[in-house]
């Protein structure tokens, strides 16, 4: 089985911490950013990339599949409004129904204030109704409720890596079943250092970090004997260097 991490484009959020100090970033933040103009172009341009590459991967099936691309299978998105405004493209073009995965979700969850001085507003999520009429072609899961889908609060880091480490053990325990199978995460920045962390079998609060850019794409195989081989990381070959963000 093959995992392609795929972080979304830049949100409003993204933008807002490249311009600002940190203290003026939380104060200032949204608990749920959209895609900016260029965040949407990187979507965009990560749809015609991977459609292409699917083609082409199609036309190749079976010639050196352990090193080259194989057609995508499967689309899993975060109910983050920017992660699923970058799957949309991507299923547009690709011609798929992605399925909401509320485990996958940023660190943090859904909030407003200064997590350093405990004074934060959590709220729930875009509702099933809402998420219905703005991505018809998603699949959703019962855990995203009339309500939203997230209650907690301010997660803590040490939350994160836990529920990195479940969405690895899926991952790990689907592999044996789904060897063929293709599965494209479009998550977060912080969730994605985690989870490779957790598939490494390394600890979530040592002293490095995963980095990708917006839109760049990781590669993870599931190999038979139960190693995962890390293919490649942070790659963006749909953009350009200026339309690099973080």
């Amino acid at each position: 089985m093959r995992v392609l991490l795929v972080r979304h484009g830049e949100s409003t959020n993204n933008q807002l911490a490249n311009q600002r100090s940190y203290d003026e970033y939380i104060r200032n933040r949204s608990h749920e950013p959209e895609l900016t103009p260029a965040g949407r172009q990187q979507a965009e341009q990560l749809a015609a990339y991977m459609g292409a590459l699917q083609a082409t991967a199609q036309d190749e099936t079976g010639r050196g599949a352990s090193v080259t691309e194989r057609p995508v299978t499967a689309i899993y998105t975060s109910p983050m409004l920017r992660a699923m405004q970058t799957a949309a493209p991507l299923a547009g073009t690709l011609g798929m129904s992605p399925e909401v995965w509320v485990e996958i979700h940023e660190h943090g969850g859904l909030f407003t204030g200064d997590p350093r001085n405990g004074e934060v507003v959590s709220y729930p999520g875009l509702s099933r109704a809402q998420i219905a009429a703005r991505f018809r072609a998603f699949s959703l899961p019962p855990q995203v409720t009339e309500s939203g889908w997230w209650s907690g609060g301010y997660e803590e880091m040490s939350a994160c890596t836990v529920r990195a480490q479940r969405v690895a053990q899926t991952l790990r325990h689907w592999a044996p079943a789904r060897p063929d199978d293709v599965l494209l995460l479009v998550t977060h920045g912080t969730f994605m250092d985690q989870l490779i962390k957790a598939l490494l079998g390394v600890n979530g609060d040592s002293a490095f970090y995963f980095n990708h850019i917006n839109t760049a794409i990781s590669r993870i195989d599931f190999l038979d004997n139960g190693f995962v081989a890390i293919r490649y990381l942070n790659r963006a070959p749909h953009l350009t260097p200026v339309q690099f963000t973080r």
